[in-house]
């Protein structure tokens, strides 16, 4: 009953002070306008699975018999993993999937470790089939995209973007990808006069190419 009375106080309080329903009603307006930008909205909400498949290629096999020789196997020694909530296997022609769900907020790092570890200790898979591989489930939130343009060369916006990259690192983004710029590339030309003068092939140029374009550490400098 006493707080019956409270709401009924408030509520008449502001029937007869129509100013203070006013400058509250401004209040709220003006909270609302500075709150609205820092708001973050989108138009569906995140949804993260923690997930780590584990696949098998086998040339030639039918989906039961991929089944039966593979799946079967597999499937329940990856649940006995700990962390794992679920698994889904999906088996086509010369290939299957097996796909596993770990708890949330479980540590993928470790899952990652114990899914291969698993992996490497079955046996009894044909051996005309390839080694499973693991893979680790990805999921990003993208951001935004930022257009880099200007009267410029490709090369100096390709600058400007590195830059750009740079300075996101610096302020906390963990990753970024720079799109539209071709990938700096160094052509060789051959005549054939040149191959048949100095009788060496294109491949064995490839190769000798190759054998100098190595990244090597230069190490550090010191201070000074």
């Amino acid at each position: 009953m006493v707080e019956g009375n409270r709401i009924d106080g408030i509520l008449s309080y502001f029937t007869r002070h129509g100013t203070a329903a006013n400058l509250l009603l401004i209040v709220l307006v003006v909270l609302g306008a500075v709150a609205l930008p820092r708001m973050q909205t989108q138009f569906f909400p995140d949804v993260v699975i923690d997930s780590i498949s584990v696949s098998v290629a086998w040339d030639g096999a039918g989906p039961e018999d991929i089944d039966g020789a593979l799946v079967q196997i597999l499937e329940p020694a990856l649940l006995t993993v700990e962390g794992v909530t679920d698994s889904t296997a999906r088996s086509s022609e010369g290939s299957t999937r097996i796909s596993l769900e770990f708890e949330p907020g479980w540590d993928m790092d470790r899952a990652a470790t114990d899914v291969q570890n698993t992996v490497d200790q079955i046996s009894g898979l044909p051996s005309s089939a390839d080694d499973p591989v693991v893979r680790r489930g990805a999921w990003r939130d993208r951001v935004t995209d930022v257009v880099i343009t200007g009267p410029v060369v490709v090369d100096q916006l390709a600058r400007f973007a590195d830059e750009f990259v740079t300075r996101l690192f610096a302020l906390g983004v963990t990753r970024a990808t720079v799109r539209g710029v071709a990938a700096p590339e160094i052509l060789i030309e051959v005549t054939a006069e040149s191959l048949i003068k100095n009788d060496v092939s294109l491949a064995e140029i490839a190769a000798a190419i190759g054998a100098e374009t190595e990244a090597d550490p230069s190490g550090e400098v010191a201070d000074g």
